[in-house]
């Protein structure tokens, strides 16, 4: 077993969450017996996240009071719902994905009071990349009401995955190009396949303004494997979540398997295998870090943002079945089969 092997191995051998270093001097002091008042702005209804959050503060006998605000996919619900929350002013805002993030809270260097959430604190998750997208402050720095869990597992370690079950030369990527998390991906993953030996395809989508289609996911599958793609990577991508059965089928269609970065696509969906964080976990983390501010009294700039540090290797294998693509007796050691 080489040593890149090996690193791999033990990243995904176990799920463990990394407990944080308790500081103090957030100014807001909540006591455990009071219910925690906390507004959640999804992007589109409750997820196994927010199971993984409510499951934390029941298993601690922590009051939580939750108001939901579901955007429905669409971002311009939002500034009607920031009205309500001035109006009735949470402990606590709670945020999901990247756009719901830049929108609530702004970027780091571009926070407007009047359109952002700056006096109270906001705990973002299934951002997937908070520093790129300037959700987070650059290295060295932090910002003073914001901080949450990202989800994504280091992409070296997603391309170990792919060539863990098959070899793989060409990644073929369809993205919807108006993400801003999406392109930020494209970005690193080119600049990767420089250092580990492989070409990024892509087939954006969404250019010239124009709104991606569902129909335009199976003519850029089609495309990828007339150029020779190896696999279709799914990467942290709104618009190709929503219709990641389209992308699937066109890939069962074409002889291609999908790998994906995130839980849904596998566990709910069609993709072949993944590297991911488990979502229920990814709400754990992010309560955690709620009850060190509304609770224990730390500042949200002195609680990094981070990642789970242990990840999960799914393999659907009806989908490795309809590909005739069986995974190697390896695998089978660590990965989580789901039928």
């Amino acid at each position: 077993m080489n040593h890149l092997f090996k690193a791999f191995y033990i990243l995904v051998v176990a799920l463990v969450i990394t407990p944080l270093t308790m500081q103090f001097g957030w100014a807001q002091e909540t006591k455990a017996a009071e219910p925690l008042n906390i507004a959640m702005i999804l992007w589109r209804g409750e997820t196994r996240v927010e199971e993984g959050f409510r499951a934390y503060f029941k298993e601690r006998d922590i009051a939580v009071n939750l108001q939901i605000y579901d955007t429905e996919r669409d971002l311009g619900r939002i500034p009607g719902i920031l009205d309500s929350i001035r109006k009735n002013p949470p402990d606590l805002v709670y945020t999901w994905g990247t756009g719901i993030t830049a929108t609530v809270a702004g970027k780091h260097d571009q926070v407007d009071p009047d359109k952002n959430i700056t006096e109270l604190p906001v705990v973002f998750v299934m951002v997937s990349s908070p520093w790129k997208t300037g959700i987070a402050a650059p290295a060295g720095q932090s910002r003073p009401n914001v901080t949450g869990a990202t989800h994504i597992a280091p992409l070296a370690a997603q391309i170990q995955a792919i060539r863990a079950y098959r070899p793989m030369t060409k990644l073929g990527v369809v993205y919807n190009s108006s993400e801003d998390n999406s392109a930020s991906n494209i970005e690193d993953l080119t600049a990767l396949g420089a250092e580990m030996g492989f070409d990024v395809l892509t087939a954006p989508l969404g250019q010239n303004n124009e709104v991606p289609s569902a129909d335009d996911i199976a003519p850029a599958v089609s495309d990828l494997a007339k150029r020779g793609a190896d696999i279709l990577y799914i990467g942290p991508d709104n618009f190709i979540g929503t219709h990641r059965d389209a992308l699937t089928d066109a890939g069962f269609a074409n002889g291609l398997a999908a790998f994906t970065a995130t839980e849904l696509e596998v566990r709910d969906g069609h993709a072949m295998l993944g590297l991911v964080s488990r979502y229920e976990l990814v709400g754990r983390l992010a309560a955690n870090k709620v009850e060190d501010i509304l609770i224990n009294g730390v500042s949200p700039a002195n609680i990094p943002i981070e990642t789970l540090d242990r990840f999960s290797y799914l393999i659907r294998l009806s989908s490795a079945r309809k590909l005739a693509l069986y995974p190697p007796l390896s695998l089978l050691d660590y990965a989580e089969i789901i039928e």
